[in-house]
């Protein structure tokens, strides 16, 4: 039986291995690493250099911006609480009967203020409590100006009511106007009082507005349910039922003036068939 020889590769690559190994070990794997590093060095320190160098720029661009924002905003609000934009003048136009001007002034809503304050809702609401008001325009003219431009309403008729005699604009407000002031009169049948809600009103008041004035003058209208009787110029005018009064009263002042005499009666029931009544010769 034949022995074994020594194994001589064995011990041999044993030593390769180790070395192999050892070569492979942490501690040298991070020594190469750093010695590559060291080679790379320049080039990320310049990179790095740049990045800081950018971060630092837009640092500064942010600084700056936000300083002059800042700045901005406060200027402006000093001038908006300044006298430079202050309401130095307010402008008044359309006020001839009533006082919302005046009322404005009483309740320290313009003068003086900083223009940015000025409510001029506020200031509409307040012209507007003034019954001779129908309409009112406010605007801010910068930068130290108010105007309000007011729109009047004006007397039409005397209506008597449960409370005397009340002189109603067109659209029905009632107006504190001299007693003795010359208007048309509107009245129930006979004289008698109306409901200030009568239906009737509102189409009565279009009648006498869209007569021409020297016809309007004197007219007497009487409201008695729903129908409308009218005296214009002597002449008795039957308008029917509260419709198309505005168109009745054109059709009337062709009438009067060339078809009809003092003491004729007009039938206007239907403005596209009036007809007429004359008076007979006594």
């Amino acid at each position: 039986m034949k022995k074994k020889g020594p194994n001589r590769g064995g011990p041999v690559r044993g030593r390769r291995f180790s070395r192999r190994l050892s070569a492979l070990s942490p501690g040298r794997r991070r020594q190469k690493a750093e010695k590559n590093q060291t080679a790379l060095d320049p080039r990320i320190a310049e990179r790095a250099r740049r990045v800081k160098e950018k971060e630092e720029s837009q640092a500064v661009k942010r600084a700056v911006w936000l300083l002059s924002a800042m700045t901005m905003v406060g200027v402006g609000i000093w001038l908006l609480h300044s006298p430079y934009l202050a309401v130095r003048k307010v402008v008044v136009t359309g006020e001839v009967v009533s006082a919302g001007s005046q009322r404005v002034a009483k309740d320290d809503l313009i003068a003086g203020a900083p223009m940015f304050r000025v409510d001029t809702e506020s200031i509409r609401e307040v012209v507007l409590s003034d019954p001779w008001v129908s309409a009112v325009e406010v605007k801010k003219e910068w930068p130290n100006t108010v105007s309000i431009a007011v729109e009047e309403r004006y007397p039409v008729a005397w209506v008597l009511t449960g409370d005397g005699w009340r002189a109603l604009s067109l659209d029905g407000v009632a107006l504190d106007v001299n007693p003795q002031q010359v208007l048309p009169r509107i009245t129930g049948l006979a004289g008698a009082a109306l409901d200030p809600a009568h239906e009737s009103i509102g189409p009565a008041l279009d009648f006498v507005e869209r007569l021409r004035p020297d016809l309007r003058l004197g007219a007497v209208i009487e409201i008695h349910g729903r129908q409308v009787t009218a005296e214009v110029a002597k002449r008795v005018v039957r308008l029917g039922r509260p419709a198309d009064l505005e168109e009745k009263a054109d059709v009337l002042v062709v009438l009067v003036d060339d078809y009809t005499d003092p003491g004729s009666v007009i039938n206007l029931f239907s403005p596209l068939r009036p007809a007429l009544y004359r008076p007979t010769p006594g």
